[in-house]
């Protein structure tokens, strides 16, 4: 392979002036400065028109168009310290994009923080501890294939000083990295997770497989076992035990339960993200309360897949068409027995179905976010809480009193009657 020639700056007015009086050639001045023949032919016509001039540096003294003066630089340091301290920098450089209208290189915004003695909240440290290193999983091949969800509580409006922690459900695919679905509860519990699969279904699909912990609202956790052995305890954590697996089953999902979080390292990885900028994503636009952040997490949904979503290794997804009876599917349902005064007990509150006049007869409860249904032979009955009257409630899906039923089934005692 040929050497690369050394370009010689300091011979290089010497050979141009030779050049001109003909003292070289333009192979002999090629060879020795390192300079093409066409590039000292050039050199040598500017030499001709300008002098000396064409060998000094012609930006020497110039300020660069793009130079951040040192007032700019000042302010945007003072504003990641009183406003931005708790994200990283490359999500406060999103930031400078959108709301102060500052454009400028990942490098230089780092150059300017480190100046002025900023470091990241996720910078690493060099830890002394040997940790143990996990295998990783390889993501699955196809879109829709696996399903990663998990809830983690977290104090998501802190920067207004509301340090009360609210939970997070959560899903992200694992072959693409996109979060398919985010819903807020005040505790963790089964309605958030069916919201959450509500949004995946309807803006993605059904997925194959959802994997998740094994909390109570995901299966029933073996009691005093002990005695079993590994092969019993798997057995009966995958019975069909709870409204979860319920729903699972009627859509076709399979279930996969992990042991441990770093087997689904990708949706522990998203709660990382999650809670270093969506408070500060929350304190951008006002949003103060959980049904504000609900109306307004699709949009960051959408932001976060076009940042951080991929492609799928083999285009061909594996979602699968939401029913039409999704919303029947997705309710929590219990069996109770209508009395002879047509009347259902649940959850020490009492309620009758109007259209309804059944007595001594098993019907089925259902409970999601349009209220509170009767089911039987298929067909659905709202129930009207006694000593209200009919009118209070009309054209209310839900009301007050049905709201504090299903507040204290689907969040107060979720886990322990889904169980």
């Amino acid at each position: 392979m040929a050497r690369k020639k050394v370009k010689n700056k300091d011979v290089l007015p010497v050979y141009v002036r030779g050049l001109v009086s003909g003292k070289y050639t333009l192979r002999q001045a090629a060879e020795s400065t390192g300079y093409t023949i066409s590039w000292l032919c050039t050199l040598k016509k500017s030499y001709l028109e300008k002098g000396d001039i064409v060998f000094e540096n012609q930006n020497k003294g110039r300020i660069p168009h793009n130079k951040i003066s040192d007032a700019q630089r000042a302010r945007i340091a003072a504003l990641y310290a009183s406003q931005y301290k708790d994200v990283n920098f490359s999500y406060f450089l999103e930031c400078l994009r959108e709301f102060e209208n500052v454009n400028m290189s990942y490098v230089t915004l780092s150059s300017i923080l480190k100046e002025y003695g900023q470091v990241s909240p996720e910078s690493h440290s060099v830890k002394k501890k040997k940790r143990v290193v996990h295998r990783p999983r390889l993501r699955r091949d196809c879109e829709g294939d696996l399903l990663q969800i998990d809830g983690t509580p977290y104090a998501w409006f802190y920067k207004f000083g509301n340090n009360k922690r609210y939970c997070l459900c959560g899903a992200i695919d694992d072959a693409t990295g996109k979060i398919t679905g985010l819903y807020m509860t005040e505790y963790e519990c089964l309605y958030g997770y069916l919201e959450m699969l509500r949004q995946t279904a309807l803006n993605f699909g059904l997925p194959r497989e959802i994997y998740s912990d094994r909390a109570a609202i995901f299966c029933k956790t073996p009691q005093k076992n002990s005695y079993l052995a590994e092969w019993e305890k798997l057995q009966e954590l995958h019975g069909k035990h709870t409204q979860w697996q319920r729903i699972l089953e009627d859509l076709n999902i399979n279930q996969i339960l992990a042991w441990s979080p770093e087997a689904k390292g990708r949706v522990e990885r998203m709660w990382r993200t999650l809670q270093g900028q969506l408070p500060q994503w929350f304190f951008n636009r006002d949003i103060k309360t959980v049904e504000e952040a609900n109306a307004a997490l699709p949009e960051y949904i959408r932001w976060f897949n076009k940042k951080y979503g991929i492609e799928a290794a083999i285009d061909d997804p594996f979602w699968l068409d939401a029913p039409l009876n999704l919303d029947d599917i997705l309710c929590a349902q219990f069996e109770r027995r209508i009395n002879r005064s047509g009347v259902i007990t649940f959850q020490s509150s009492e309620f009758v179905c109007p259209t309804l006049d059944l007595a001594y007869t098993t019907v089925t409860v259902c409970i999601s976010e349009r209220g509170m249904f009767v089911k039987y032979r298929d067909k659905y009955y709202p129930m009207v809480p006694v000593g209200h009257k009919l009118s209070q409630v009309r054209g209310d899906s839900m009301p007050k009193v049905v709201q504090n039923i299903i507040y204290r089934y689907l969040f107060a005692f979720g886990k322990e009657i889904s169980a």
